[in-house]
């Protein structure tokens, strides 16, 4: 059972435009940024509106397959975006919510995520986005090829 009292709040400053940022996630190229240092993955679906689906494949670095997936609750370009997120290696779901906000020339982004079952299960997400080499800094990455 999901502990509402456990949640994840991380913020990153990008060198891109809220929009940029915002569009990020919600192309296919979210497969290039999304998976922890030394995983890869292919998104495999991706209907971005609300009540819209998406799907990942991840292959990790000890050879596991990873499936996850969820719908679109919330868009609001280029401000806001929330969606559930249920991987087949859990069995449970969990809300994220992405805020955008302006900061200079830049974006101050904001990741929530809540439902978790366990602590260890929100610092693993926490190590895989914003650990050395995690999902934020192929992002960060991801934004300056791509403004190149």
């Amino acid at each position: 059972m999901a502990d509402p009292n456990l949640s994840l709040e991380l913020s990153r400053r990008f060198a891109a435009p809220p929009g940029r940022v915002y569009d990020a996630w919600l192309t296919g190229a979210w497969g290039e940024w999304l998976p922890p240092f030394g995983a890869t993955c292919t998104v495999t679906r991706i209907e971005p509106r609300v009540g819209g689906n998406y799907a990942v494949r991840m292959t990790m670095p000890d050879g596991r397959i990873i499936e996850i997936g969820g719908t679109y609750r919330e868009m609001v370009r280029p401000e806001r975006l929330v969606f559930t997120w249920a991987g087949n290696y859990n069995n449970q779901e969990t809300l994220i919510s992405v805020a955008f906000r302006p900061d200079g020339d830049g974006t101050l982004m904001t990741l929530r995520q809540t439902g978790f079952q366990s602590g260890d299960l929100r610092e693993g997400y926490n190590r895989a986005r914003s650990g050395e080499g995690g999902s934020f800094d192929k992002l960060a990455a991801f934004l300056a090829k791509a403004g190149a």
